[in-house]
């Protein structure tokens, strides 16, 4: 059977679940090969200044990438900090188990509850309350990454199967 989809009308039936399940395959491929991006300095070892360079640069606009707040492991260090990295592994790992398993979509109370600890976390190590801890700082944003991707799935196949996905306020 052929099938033709228009912009005027909306995927639906067997197109919509094979636009779903595209997205999702997309989404966690492109969250698989950022997180190799960032986690580059630690898997290829050798010393490519220029590369390193323009790699790093790519991460620039979305982290900080202070070298005392980022993992590092062998002497390496990841080129983002503890926190987004937390999140994007947080992103990955959703990403995976929306994938294997169907998992109704989370309320919009669960976001606010995962972004709490992470707010105070950067609130607490900011103003003195205590030191900045690499752990706590992934840990938080783990918990975050992992509770916000169905909302960007969510989006996302609202955005190419111009429908509406049911939230749970």
């Amino acid at each position: 059977m052929l099938l033709t989809i228009t912009k005027n009308f909306p995927i639906t039936g067997i197109a919509s679940n094979y636009t779903s399940f595209l997205i999702k395959v997309i989404m966690i491929s492109l969250m698989f090969i950022w997180i190799l991006g960032f986690l580059q300095p630690i898997l290829f070892t050798q010393n490519d200044s220029l590369t390193n360079y323009f790699i790093k640069r790519i991460y620039s606009p979305v982290c900080h990438q202070e070298r005392n707040k980022c993992i590092n492991i062998a002497n390496h260090g990841m080129l983002v900090c503890a926190r987004c990295a937390g999140i994007y592994f947080g992103v990955l790992v959703a990403g995976i188990t929306v994938f294997l398993f169907q998992i109704p979509y989370p309320k919009l109370k669960y976001l606010l509850i995962a972004v709490l600890p992470l707010f105070f976390d950067v609130i607490f190590s900011s103003i003195g309350i205590y030191s900045y801890s690499k752990i706590l700082a992934c840990g938080t944003g783990l918990i975050f990454g992992y509770i916000v991707f169905p909302f960007l799935l969510n989006e996302t196949e609202s955005f190419f199967t111009h429908k509406s996905i049911k939230r749970n306020e």
